[in-house]
């Protein structure tokens, strides 16, 4: 006999939902940004009457820096470094393996590294 599947169900559209938060929420953040700023309040006038704007007259309203003003070169080698040095004490940090459940399709167990519990024991033990 057919083991019956378990009805799985997700929040936010599941899979999908995930997706889209992820990926079109920090367009949606820009978008505001760019409508409702500090340089000609909210809406920027240039955008009630997007026909009769020019681009440049949307530009200054918005008040449009450049591709440069989106990229803050600090804040993106501080992640960068971050991760970085996530991974190098992933790497070189005492830890203990343990495997994790059984996947459904492969059957196969991961392998996922402890080493804050590690790190807490040790500590107790020396108070």
């Amino acid at each position: 006999m057919a083991k019956p599947k378990a009805h799985i169900e997700f929040e936010f559209f599941g899979p999908p939902g995930a997706f889209i938060i992820s990926f079109f929420l920090p367009i949606l953040c820009y978008v505001f940004v760019f409508v409702c700023n500090d340089v000609s309040g909210c809406p920027a006038p240039a955008l009630l009457h997007p026909y009769a704007s020019t681009l440049e007259d949307i530009k200054r309203d918005v008040g449009w820096t450049g591709i440069q003003g989106l990229l803050n070169t600090k804040a993106l080698v501080a992640t960068l470094g971050y991760y970085a040095l996530s991974f190098l004490l992933y790497g070189i940090l005492p830890a203990e393996e343990h495997d994790g459940t059984v996947l459904e399709k492969s059957g196969l167990r991961m392998k996922y590294r402890f080493n804050g519990a590690h790190c807490k024991t040790r500590k107790l033990r020396k108070l």
